[in-house]
């Protein structure tokens, strides 16, 4: 009986404290891609071309991450920015861009975690329309409050072939 106490008493503190533990997040896709080794050949003192953004798995459009990287497609191609997002604190983002050049096919932010208060991510699907160079300005603010400067500014400089 007693060695049925203390049994229980072990597994209801493991119980315990696995609910206590953080969940692990998975880790956000990287911006830059992988780099593939060069052949051992004379061609390979060559300059390697730069990478081409990869298409993301969700929406089947290119994804871009990180304003410093220039976003350069076809007329035609959809393209994905997404931004880090936490609407429960009153900021959103607003989108600014030349409508003759880019169109706003879809701004949306995937379904929450469930947790009250967690940040999440928000995209801005954009299809290029004509042939040029322009950029797309999101801003982070409270647009109950316009007075204030926004919290956080991204710059994406865009080219359409």
């Amino acid at each position: 009986m007693k060695f049925l106490k203390v049994t229980l008493a072990v597994l209801f503190i493991a119980v315990l404290l696995a609910s206590c533990a953080p969940a692990v997040q998975p880790a956000p896709p990287t911006q830059e891609p992988t780099p593939t080794p060069a052949p051992a050949t004379p061609e390979a003192s060559k300059p390697v071309a730069p990478a081409v953004p990869q298409p993301s798995t969700s929406s089947g459009s290119f994804e871009f991450l990180n304003p410093e990287q220039r976003i350069s497609l076809p007329v035609g191609v959809t393209f994905v920015i997404t931004v880090n997002a936490n609407p429960t604190t009153g900021y959103t983002w607003k989108e600014t861009y030349d409508s003759t050049m880019l169109k706003l096919v879809k701004r949306y932010t995937p379904a929450d975690s469930g947790i009250v208060g967690a940040g999440g991510v928000e995209h801005f699907e954009f299809e290029g329309i004509r042939t040029g160079e322009t950029e797309i300005s999101l801003n982070y603010w409270r647009s109950f409050d316009p007075n204030n400067p926004p919290l956080e500014t991204k710059n994406f400089k865009v080219t359409i072939k």
